[in-house]
């Protein structure tokens, strides 16, 4: 595959999306963003899949964060809150997702990444994978929804701490916090991601539909206007500084 994107494979009852755009380190930038909406779109409508997981195709990195010279280009509030916007839909088509989302990642998942990351429904973390929400040092905020989901997973005091500060925060530490599930060797993070994903699309499919429905239901209960507040946010801190 030649051009920035997503690579699609499918085993048995799982889809797998792995995020390739190896030129600029995996950035996920708007058209890789476009491609994993148009997959998403796609493979909700497929009955014969059971669980999705969303990976990289680059060693060593999941992804490096939004496309720089894009956020750069954004010329004012107005456009910054349209970009965030645009992304956020492609994160929410994660989040509701009809079948459940396994995130596998392999290595650091920066800004827009981690804001991807925790869209999804279940994180396993290689042992050498770290995260970080480093927008505000670059004179923007989180601006995909990131910072409200961030907040549900690990509480206002450290989502406050990772987001003002822009800490890389290791796996061990995301594990501890809840900022993801599992933490595996990273030689053994796809094949726990598989089993894991495979575990859930064995599962009854209209209940874990269901659960997963009922669940989103109480944690989205504020996220809707949280994220409409964090996009109008991003929006007023473009363009960069």
């Amino acid at each position: 595959m030649a051009s920035p994107g997503v690579l699609r494979e499918r085993d048995g009852n799982l889809a797998l999306l792995r995020i390739y755009n190896p030129r600029l380190r995996n950035a996920l930038s708007q058209e890789v963003l476009s491609e994993v909406r148009t997959a998403l779109l796609e493979l909700g409508q497929d009955e014969g899949i059971g669980a999705l997981i969303i990976g990289s195709a680059i060693e060593g990195v999941f992804a490096s964060g939004g496309n720089i010279r894009e956020l750069r280009a954004i010329s004012g509030p107005t456009a910054g809150l349209r970009f965030a916007e645009t992304a956020q839909a492609v994160f929410k088509l994660v989040e509701d997702f009809p079948r459940p989302v396994v995130i596998a990642i392999n290595g650091y998942a920066l800004g827009a990444a981690a804001e991807l990351a925790v869209a999804a429904d279940i994180r396993v973390a290689a042992d050498t994978a770290s995260l970080s929400f480093p927008q505000v040092g670059l004179g923007i905020t989180p601006g995909l929804g990131g910072g409200q989901r961030l907040i549900q997973l690990v509480g206002p005091g450290h989502a406050k701490r990772m987001i003002l500060t822009g800490d890389l925060i290791s796996a061990q530490e995301a594990l501890r916090l809840g900022l993801v599930e599992l933490v595996v060797p990273l030689s053994d993070l796809w094949s726990v991601a598989e089993r894991m994903a495979r575990r859930l699309a064995n599962k009854p499919r209209a209940a874990m539909i269901l659960a997963k429905r009922a669940l989103n239901l109480y944690s989205q209960a504020n996220l809707e206007s949280g994220c409409a507040y964090e996009a109008t946010q991003f929006g007023l801190a473009c363009p960069i500084a």
